[in-house]
């Protein structure tokens, strides 16, 4: 999947038309923000591929992506990815609605996270205290 498509899909769920012309403003700030998002999850990607089997995301440009590019993340972080683009093109118009995405997209990375295997280890002592 595209940027682009991803960007539609943000703009449906925000309820407004890509056709209007009402979203060029949305649409430029898309690229910076999904480069940011995707550079905020680029980490826990990592783990979740390596945890899953598989293969290597690559980079991103941490400050501009082209909407024409194909989601560099794991298909999980599709959805986080497109609440994540709703806050942030709806915080200065309505911070309600932008809160209620951003927590959207926080459960979305925390559910993701705690899908990740763990395993316990003894925690060094450092103090040397006790």
């Amino acid at each position: 999947m595209t940027f682009l498509e991803l960007f539609e899909n943000a703009i449906h769920t925000i309820s407004e038309s890509p056709s209007q012309g009402n979203v060029s403003d949305y649409e430029e700030r898309a690229s910076y923000i999904f480069a940011t998002f995707c550079a905020q999850c680029m980490d826990i990607d990592s783990k979740y591929r390596s945890a899953y089997g598989s293969d290597s995301s690559g980079s991103v440009n941490a400050t501009y992506v082209e909407l024409s590019d194909i989601f560099p993340l794991s298909d999980v972080f599709m959805a986080p990815a497109i609440y994540y683009l709703c806050a942030m093109l709806t915080l200065d118009e309505n911070e309600e609605m932008s809160d209620k995405f951003f927590e959207l997209y926080s459960d979305e990375v925390a559910s993701i996270q705690a899908s990740l295997p763990y395993s316990c280890e003894s925690i060094e002592d450092r103090y040397s205290l006790i």
